[in-house]
């Protein structure tokens, strides 16, 4: 993939930057059968160190898709994604000369961008321990042992966890304790931007609640900088500086987190609000809370 996009200003503070982003997936097996679809189309936007942004938008959307591109899992198309300075999508080279150094770049990025997902269990070895999945890319980075204890009890005090729970297998804790543990690994290297997907989705109120705190707390301790996935717009309202919300592989408004919830102009924007708010008052009438 060749990009002849412009970097982004020297004097712009953006630790995530998006250009003109594209990807397409081929769909069926069959040669004579085989459609491409347009997940991402032409995607921009920036996010300035220590700030968070939400991606929202309905399922399809291609939300998801742009968190695994920037996470490095999917190569672009078309387009360029910089992270602290440096266009990840350069590093997608394939030649027989240069795939060992890709590599070691790849697991270099893994310092700066770590992902932490919906279902916290689905990303964990059930067979771990807490030791074992927190220090998980510790290992792969090839850490030595004394380092790699030293930094896993931090993660876990930072997360709220006790480290004497360490050898405790993952199976014993709870979803929320759980999503602590997937927060812990993504801290253990000590990244610069986490892309959380969906990761407050699926938790009862009050283990969101715990969550988006800790988040808040961990942004302000470590100078974090999050790129916030989700359907729900009041659930990330907290949580957000800026807003951008996706249809059908595009950005459709983006703004500040007071503009998109008090001063909606798209059609998409208005539904996820309406639906939001349909939301939290069928949860208040089930619980008797006031809405």
């Amino acid at each position: 993939m060749k990009n002849k996009l412009s970097s982004p200003s020297e004097s712009t503070d953006a630790m995530l930057c998006l250009r003109a982003v594209s990807k397409r997936y081929v769909r069926g097996g069959l040669l004579w059968n085989r459609t491409r679809v347009v997940a991402v189309e032409e995607v921009g936007l920036e996010i300035p160190g220590g700030k968070t942004l939400a991606l929202v938008g309905e399922s399809g959307s291609g939300k998801s898709t742009i968190a695994r591109c920037v996470a490095h899992l999917e190569e672009l198309d078309s387009g360029q994604i910089w992270i602290a300075g440096e266009d990840i999508a350069a590093r997608n080279s394939t030649s027989s000369d240069s795939v060992k150094q890709s590599s070691r770049a790849n697991l270099l990025l893994r310092n700066q961008v770590q992902m932490v997902f919906q279902d916290a269990i689905t990303s964990m070895n059930p067979r771990f321990s807490a030791r074992q999945v927190v220090e998980e890319p510790l290992v792969i980075m090839g850490v030595g042992e004394q380092l790699r204890g030293d930094a896993t009890r931090t993660a876990m005090n930072e997360v709220g966890l006790s480290a004497d729970w360490l050898d405790r297998s993952v199976m014993e804790f709870s979803g929320g304790q759980r999503q602590r543990l997937a927060i812990a690994r993504a801290l253990v290297v000590r990244p610069k931007l986490l892309v959380l997907d969906e990761a407050l989705t699926g938790l009862d109120l009050s283990a969101q609640a715990q969550i988006s705190n800790l988040l808040l707390d961990l942004q302000a301790l470590l100078s974090l900088t999050y790129l916030l996935i989700s359907h729900d717009l009041a659930l990330v309202a907290r949580m957000a500086d800026t807003i951008a919300v996706m249809a059908r592989g595009r950005i459709v408004e983006q703004g500040s987190t007071r503009e998109i919830m008090t001063e909606p102009k798209h059609e998409e924007t208005l539904r996820l609000l309406a639906w939001a708010r349909t939301a939290q008052s069928n949860l208040a009438s089930i619980s008797g809370m006031p809405a």
